[in-house]
């Protein structure tokens, strides 16, 4: 059995350095606390009603099991949670309800008889779901802006009315702009702290040169003043 020879190179010790410190991305959090609040119990009450209006569409119907909808209701019991109306669960429970009748169902818009587009929209909303259950409210803009173009996909295959879909339009909008002013401002913050620096730089050096003009050792005292005759 052979040993592997170490590499001692300096680029196999970068190589290596790199491996244990990884580079840390940094992204941009434009939208304050306030803010992501307002975002996802907006987005969350669409969702909710959304599915609701969609499921009792869909039982209406006679598309739904009554094995899957009796499961949920023992689960929800036996939980401990309270007695809701129609089908107003957690986004999870309703995800569920809709995942488990899926082929029942009747979804719509163009790609609705897509299976394919239907399990893309049914994993999304899983992990939609899972997202918005933990609230930090201090998510990055990209995280925010995936969140909402997900919500998008999921409440135009649950057949989200004009008013509900125009809303996420506006609530998008408004997010994208404040992030602009947010980038706005933070460059002209770099900008000025530049020029600070600049400016303080350039007095440095000028009282720097004021000095070496002055007084050969800068400032420098070769003897204490209180030894000067």
């Amino acid at each position: 059995m052979q040993a592997e020879k170490a590499d001692l190179s300096p680029i196999g010790r970068a190589s290596r350095a790199q491996e244990k410190h990884p580079k840390l991305s940094v992204l941009s959090v434009s939208l304050g606390p306030p803010e992501q609040a307002r975002i996802y119990m907006e987005t969350e009450l669409m969702l909710v009603h959304t599915a609701n209006s969609f499921l009792m569409n869909q039982f209406s119907q006679g598309r739904m099991s009554m094995d899957s909808i009796k499961k949920t209701v023992d689960t929800w019991k036996a939980r401990g949670r309270p007695i809701v109306t129609e089908f107003m669960y957690d986004q999870t429970t309703q995800r569920d309800l809709v995942a488990t009748n899926q082929h029942n169902l009747r979804f719509h818009g163009d790609k609705a008889a897509d299976s394919v587009r239907v399990n893309a929209m049914l994993y999304n909303w899983k992990q939609v779901a899972s997202s918005m259950a933990i609230r930090t409210f201090c998510d990055a803009d990209t995280v925010i802006l995936k969140l909402l173009f997900d919500i998008e996909q999921i409440l135009e295959l649950l057949g989200a009315g004009e008013p509900i879909l125009l809303r996420l339009q506006q609530i998008r909008a408004s997010a994208n702009e404040m992030m602009r002013v947010a980038r706005g401002k933070s460059q002209n913050q770099n900008g000025l702290r530049e020029q600070t620096w600049n400016s303080h730089s350039s007095t440095t050096d000028s009282t720097s040169r004021s000095q070496s003009t002055d007084d050969s050792y800068g400032g420098m005292k070769l003897v204490p003043e209180s030894f000067n005759e």
